[in-house]
């Protein structure tokens, strides 16, 4: 009987309370015209991307956790700021090479709501990136975006 209540304890522990710390902030993006949107789960919101996807007219360009990121965050001057390359070793074939570049516009940055357990935030930002469609430059203009980030702990 103590073996039960022991396991079913420790099953109701491990099961029932999120890790304290560490979770995943959600990025959303879209541009006004609706042809672009940039997407991202970022691991405790200024850590490393979890995930990154940059959609342009249907066309995607995709970024995992493999590849080098960068994460500025500063909600009281309005700073966040993503760079994501491949790995060095891809760079030998630059066929394979991708990049993205995103920052938010700081004058648009406002905070909805921020406290210990949670997070969240409007802006409007940039990026520019490796060109996913065919047939275009290697590098997407400058694109300007309305984003909202949210992060629970």
């Amino acid at each position: 009987m103590k073996k039960i209540i022991v396991y079913s304890l420790l099953i109701l522990t491990f099961t029932s309370f999120k890790s304290v710390g560490s979770a995943t902030a959600y990025l959303t993006c879209k541009s006004e015209s609706g042809r672009t949107t940039f997407t991202a789960e970022i691991q405790d919101i200024d850590g490393g991307i979890e995930k990154a996807e940059l959609t342009i007219d249907g066309v995607k360009l995709n970024f995992t956790e493999e590849d080098n990121s960068n994460i500025v965050f500063d909600s009281k001057n309005g700073v966040y700021t993503i760079t994501i390359e491949s790995k060095s070793q891809l760079k030998k074939d630059f066929s394979k090479f991708k990049f993205l570049k995103f920052w938010a516009i700081p004058k648009t940055f406002k905070t909805i709501l921020e406290n210990n357990e949670e997070a969240k935030y409007e802006f409007k930002a940039r990026l520019f990136s490796t060109e996913p469609r065919k047939g275009k430059d290697l590098q997407t203009p400058e694109i300007e975006l309305k984003c909202k980030l949210e992060y629970e702990i």
